[in-house]
C-alpha cells in the first residue's frame, strides 16, 4: 500500500493548558476544526468507500449506529489520517504520554428519522483488552452535525472509575447508569452542535451516549481509538468474551504480560518505537 502525506495532517493542532486540564479532569472535551477543513471532504468520500468495501463485516449495535474497523488498513486517504501526528499529538497530551500507538478505527453511521435509535449509556473500557488508563478516542463527524443528529453526551469525572466495566453497550447499561447518574447527582455534559471536522476526545472510562437521529440524513462519523505507546497486555486472561475477541484480533501475536505491540499497532509520534 502506498502511504502519501498530507501536509495539513503533520501540523499540531494548538492546546492549551486549560484544555489539557480540562480533558483529565473531565475525562472528555470538545475541540473545534480537529480536522483541516481542506480535508474533511477527502476523508468522508474516502470514509464512505472504505465501509462499502467491509460491508460484510459491519455490525449493527443495538439499531443505534452502524460499525466497519480498521478501515485505515485498505484506504489511503484513511491512513494518512488515521496515521496523522496531529491528532495523535493532541491524544498523547491528553492522556500524559510520549506515544501513542492506533488501536483500531471506526465508522458510525446512525440512520435518520430515527431509524437510528439512541445509544445506550456505557463505557468502552469493557472492551479494551489492556493493562493501562490511558487510552483515549477521538470521535469526529464529517458532516455538520446538529444537537438533533444524535451527537454524545459524556458524564463529566466518569473516567476516575469503573463502576460499569461489567456491562457491554446494552439497554442494561443504559438503565445501571442512568440509574447511577440521578442517584450520586453526577454531571452530564449535554451534546452539542458540531461542525465536520470539529471532535470530541474521550477516555474509554468515561460514560457517554448518543440521542437518535431525528433529521432527514444519515450521521456519518468517524473515529480513531489511540493509547500509551508503552502500555502492556494485563497479565489476567480477559474479563469478557469481546474483550478476549478483540485482544486476538487487534494484537495478535502478543503475550500477557508483554507490549501491546503488534503490527496493527502503529507509534506515531516516533514510529520506531
Amino acid at each position: 500500500m502506498v502511504f502519501h502525506t498530507h501536509v495539513a495532517l503533520a501540523e499540531d493542532y494548538k492546546l492549551s493548558q486549560t484544555q489539557i486540564d480540562e480533558y483529565q479532569n473531565n475525562g472528555h472535551i470538545l475541540l473545534r476544526n480537529v480536522i483541516p477543513e481542506s480535508e474533511i471532504a477527502e476523508l468522508r468520500t474516502a470514509v464512505l468507500r472504505a465501509h462499502e468495501a467491509l460491508n460484510a463485516q459491519e455490525e449493527d449495535f443495538q439499531k443505534a449506529f452502524r460499525v466497519t474497523q480498521n478501515l485505515w488498513e485498505i484506504n489511503d486517504a484513511v491512513r494518512a489520517h488515521v496515521l496523522s501526528k496531529r491528532y495523535a499529538g493532541i491524544a498523547a497530551k491528553f492522556l500524559g504520554c510520549r506515544n501513542v500507538r492506533i488501536y483500531h478505527d471506526l465508522t458510525f453511521f446512525k440512520e435518520g428519522l430515527g431509524k437510528g435509535k439512541p445509544t445506550p449509556w456505557h463505557q468502552d473500557g469493557h472492551y479494551w483488552p489492556l493493562d493501562t488508563e490511558k487510552c483515549i478516542t477521538l470521535w469526529v463527524p464529517l458532516t455538520d452535525c446538529p444537537v438533533d443528529m444524535g451527537p454524545m453526551s459524556f458524564v463529566s469525572g466518569s473516567h476516575l472509575n469503573k463502576d460499569a466495566e461489567h456491562l457491554p453497550i446494552s439497554d442494561e447499561s443504559d438503565e445501571y447508569i442512568r440509574e447511577m447518574v440521578e442517584r450520586e447527582n453526577l454531571s452530564v455534559a449535554p451534546a452539542q452542535h458540531m461542525n465536520a471536522g470539529d471532535a470530541t476526545f474521550h477516555s474509554c472510562w468515561t460514560y457517554h451516549a448518543a440521542a437518535s437521529n431525528t433529521t432527514e440524513n444519515t450521521r456519518i462519523a468517524f473515529a480513531i481509538a489511540y493509547y500509551d505507546a508503552d502500555a502492556t497486555i494485563p497479565l489476567q486472561p480477559p474479563a469478557n468474551e469481546r474483550r478476549a475477541a478483540n485482544l486476538a484480533r487487534w494484537f495478535p501475536g502478543t503475550v500477557p504480560g508483554g507490549p501491546a505491540v503488534s503490527e496493527m499497532n502503529p507509534a506515531i509520534l516516533s514510529p520506531h518505537d
